[in-house]
């Protein structure tokens, strides 16, 4: 709607004198060209603005499930169906005389989520550690 609006604003201007022909030409072309390329490339945003805002949804569904299960004294086959899709567990490998085996957990809403390494974790405890000493300094 507002390249139709500038086209036709254009076209005023040119009838007034204030724009030539030739460059009303190349502005319609070029605005037209704009158009379209936008009626292509609307639909597609728009299904990936409704994919994100759905994974958001499906993001806070998930924090509230987890809040309401924050006290477990035992893992229930109902809380596994809750919040886990599937358990996906790789042959295990022998590394240095040890058995090893990779078992990824596909958490429902969200999929496989990773664990940081220890010493990413080890760093942003000593971050947060370090900003909560200077919050109580400062409301001291």
């Amino acid at each position: 709607m507002e390249i139709d609006q500038l086209i036709q604003k254009s076209y005023e201007d040119m009838t007034k004198g204030l724009l030539s022909e030739e460059r009303f030409a190349t502005l319609t072309v070029s605005l037209e060209n704009e158009q379209r390329q936008l009626k292509v490339d609307i639909p597609a945003l728009e299904d990936s603005l409704n994919t994100t805002a759905d994974k958001a949804d499906d993001l806070q569904k998930f924090i509230q499930r987890a809040r309401q299960v924050t006290r477990l004294t035992e893992l229930t086959p109902e809380i596994v169906h809750e919040f886990i899709d599937k358990i996906v567990i790789s042959k295990p490998e022998k590394i240095d005389g040890k058995r090893h085996q990779k078992v990824d957990i596909y958490y429902s809403t969200i999929g496989l989520w990773t664990a940081p390494e220890p010493e990413t974790l080890e760093q942003e405890y000593m971050a947060y550690y370090q900003a909560m000493q200077k919050r109580r300094k400062r409301t001291a």
